[in-house]
């Protein structure tokens, strides 16, 4: 059986970004990928400048320029049927598929050498003997390999979550994510350097045009009072707020019937352990953002930084586990804990209808704090 420094569960942003500055400190590791490359998943597929912080830290981000992604510059938030409030954002983002994004970093991390499992699901993780070991089922048998320590950047929720015990499982937060890829023939007026952001009762959707003719639409929904399909969802909004049906050509009725939505049920946006038996979690394995922020791939590659960091200092200072599991909580901490905490305020503030008109007023008057939320919510 191999024998790993790390292995990391999960190929996306958090899990690529991390065994790419682990192998750049000298580390083994490996990555281990349950699903074949390029696919889609659920994302508002906006890139703040955390992500090309961290790409030019990669020397990768003269190759995602060349992906051809969308420059962002502005921010529009259409509260039903109110003038939008609108700021410049101080900074490039982008936009870019999902799949695309994620494709890359995974190729950039094959071309370094580094081991990938790929499709590859870990079943089981035991400890024992100072190791631990992956069961790692491969669609044909299973197989094992022993490593020091575990990553976790899967995403969301995974089904190590119930076999590790971890609080959150149990609950249940009513909220689902949708993403579609809308072509860009559909829409009537297209800002392609504007995030754009629409609200309605127990909605909350995000548009930003990501290249290859193509505009997402993400929308996040409570489903504890709406029970529309996901494609409903998007004539419900177009009938709530004028300014996001004013946004598509009269042919979206008929087009939307056949789009593919890409979504996440019961998400979750509380607390979860950083720290389990053993295992470090990264990314959105770690928590959630609330989508108001946009900064979920950022969080993601910031907190994989963060870790090879971790790992980095209790090599060199000879750190015993407990050691470097309490410094791992306290730094990720201070890097994530209060964006996290403004994040999910205004989330709760937008999905509400009472407080969102009373946020609107406030914002309206004094139009500083949109630009504050922004800047408070990055890294």
């Amino acid at each position: 059986m191999e024998k790993f420094d790390a292995a990391i569960i999960g190929g996306g942003p958090a899990g690529s970004t991390a065994a790419l500055y682990l192998h750049k400190q000298g580390f083994n590791v490996c990555l281990i990928e349950k699903k074949t490359f390029p696919r889609e998943t659920l994302c508002g597929e906006f890139l703040s400048q955390e992500v090309s912080n961290s790409l030019i830290n990669l020397d990768l981000f003269e190759g995602f320029l060349s992906l051809d992604p969308n420059p962002i510059t502005n921010f529009k938030f259409y509260d039903d049927n109110n003038d939008p409030i609108q700021t410049e954002l101080k900074f490039t983002a982008y936009g870019i598929k999902r799949g695309t994004f994620d494709n890359y970093l995974l190729s950039a991390v094959k071309n370094k050498g580094i081991k990938v499992f790929q499709p590859g699901e870990v079943r089981e993780i035991i400890h024992g003997n100072g190791l631990i070991t992956l069961v790692i089922d491969n669609g044909y048998s299973p197989q094992k390999i022993f490593c020091d320590k575990v990553i976790a950047a899967y995403g969301k929720q995974n089904i190590l979550d119930k076999k590790l015990n971890r609080d959150f499982t149990s609950n249940k937060s009513f909220l689902n994510g949708i993403k579609f890829h809308i072509d860009e023939s559909l829409f009537n007026v297209l800002e392609k350097d504007t995030i754009q952001i629409f609200v309605s009762k127990g909605i909350y959707c995000g548009v930003n045009f990501v290249g290859d003719k193509k505009v997402t639409v993400c929308f996040l929904e409570n489903r504890r009072k709406i029970q529309y399909n996901p494609r409903n969802q998007i004539k419900y909004l177009m009938e709530a707020n004028k300014n996001f049906r004013l946004l598509f050509t009269k042919e979206i009725i008929s087009a939307i019937d056949d789009l593919p939505p890409y979504g996440t049920g019961n998400i979750y946006f509380g607390k979860k352990d950083l720290v389990r038996e053993g295992v470090y979690f990264i990314g959105d394995s770690s928590a959630v953002i609330a989508p108001f922020a946009g900064d979920g791939i950022g969080i993601a590659m910031q907190s994989a930084k963060l870790i090879s960091d971790i790992f980095e200092k209790q090599r060199s200072n000879n750190l015993n586990n407990i050691q470097t599991e309490l410094f791992y909580i306290q730094e990720w901490k201070k890097l994530f804990k209060k964006r996290l905490l403004i994040a999910k305020s205004v989330q709760n503030i937008i999905m509400n209808n009472s407080f969102r008109g009373i946020g609107y007023k406030i914002i309206r008057t004094f139009p500083g704090l949109l630009g504050y939320i922004i800047r408070a919510t990055r890294g």
